[in-house]
């Protein structure tokens, strides 16, 4: 009896153990009342956008920003605070460097947040010709950069079709250029008047890039 007696006493003392420990708060909704979006979005990369939206009733109150970048592993930190206006507008203009979600709340208790926002970092691209008026026939050289460094990434040297939209020609591959930024160069011939771009496919932290169009008129 007395054995029965002490595992009773066990059990229901890790029970009680148990229950000593806070069960976790709900997590505070996305609220229709406090609103986000952001412009540019998706922003090159180096570039600024801006993160703004209206906070319903709600002038002169402070607001907060919270991002959290790829990998998204993280949580949301705090970034910034900014005070809304009269009319309860606010904006915040962002430099990131990664896709991140962003978030808004508020400061004072009880919370109103906002719902998830994802600002996307285009790769930034750049493009050169060796000859912009080639002779019919000639090898002109495409080189350019991409920021930041994706070495080893498929380069695809486009053409602008006749009836719209670019069609790929020729494919490389970047290469080291330092720790900021990757490169590439390639040889094409040319054989009458085109308007090139260049294209670079985003991964997890970045989405895809595109250079801006350059035209070689024979």
């Amino acid at each position: 009896m007395a054995v029965m007696l002490v595992g009773a006493l066990a059990v229901s003392g890790g029970v009680a153990s148990a229950q000593k420990k806070p069960p976790k708060g709900p997590k505070t909704p996305a609220s229709a009342d406090l609103t986000v979006a952001a412009k540019p979005n998706p922003v090159v990369f180096g570039k600024s956008t801006v993160i703004s939206g209206k906070l319903k009733n709600g002038g002169g109150q402070v607001v907060v920003l919270e991002e959290n970048p790829h990998p998204y592993t993280g949580g949301f930190k705090p970034a910034r605070t900014a005070t809304t206006a009269s009319n309860g507008d606010y904006s915040f203009t962002v430099v990131p460097k990664l896709n991140t979600r962003y978030r808004v709340s508020t400061q004072a208790a009880p919370v109103t947040r906002s719902a998830e926002l994802l600002v996307q970092v285009q790769i930034r691209v750049s493009l050169r010709l060796s000859d912009s008026t080639p002779r019919t026939g000639s090898r002109v050289r495409f080189s350019g950069g991409a920021a930041p460094a994706h070495d080893g990434r498929t380069v695809e040297i486009q053409r602008l079709r006749r009836g719209g939209g670019y069609g790929t020609i020729a494919r490389t591959k970047l290469r080291d250029a330092g720790t900021t930024r990757s490169k590439y160069s390639r040889r094409i011939r040319i054989s009458r008047t085109g308007t090139f771009r260049v294209r670079i496919q985003g991964d997890g932290d970045h989405s895809t890039g595109f250079s801006s169009p350059r035209t070689a008129r024979l």
